[in-house]
């Protein structure tokens, strides 16, 4: 049993499939979250010029939401795991879930009437190559103009 184990962790290609799949197996995972994180910043921008009515803690806690989904620790500890393949990966998950933590940063900044240019900086950088990753074109808003 134990070297029936082995012999299948030692199959080539079982660790290169992974490593492979990897950017299309996170894309289909998060794809759907992304999304709706970019409405967020839609939808939180409109807040901002007075034309969406929605309540910061409303938008507050959908980015949540979607911050805790993207940013799984299991899925998230899995990807660390992918520096043993033999071409780098990049860290799609841990690059949107930054993305999205600091959206969730700049909504609280708004509501409190905080500072808001490290995470505007850490959103502009992070949030464009998400959604590289995903395939979207990147959207243009207050969060990601400099001031």
């Amino acid at each position: 049993m134990i070297a029936l184990a082995f012999a299948v962790l030692s199959v080539p290609g079982v660790e290169a499939a992974s490593c492979r799949g990897y950017r299309q197996d996170v894309r289909a995972a998060i794809k759907k979250q992304v999304e709706a994180l970019r409405a967020l910043e839609r939808e939180t921008a409109d807040r901002l010029k007075g034309l969406d009515t929605r309540p910061f803690d409303y938008l507050l806690s959908r980015a949540r939401a979607t911050t805790r989904a993207i940013a799984d620790k299991n899925a998230l500890a899995a990807e660390e795991g992918l520096s043993r393949c033999r071409e780098a990966i990049p860290p799609v998950r841990h690059v949107c879930a930054e993305a999205a933590q600091a959206l969730v940063n700049l909504i609280e900044a708004h509501e409190t009437g905080a500072a808001v240019s490290h995470s505007k900086q850490v959103y502009a950088r992070a949030m464009p190559q998400c959604e590289q990753w995903m395939d979207f074109a990147p959207l243009i808003t207050v969060f990601r103009t400099t001031d």
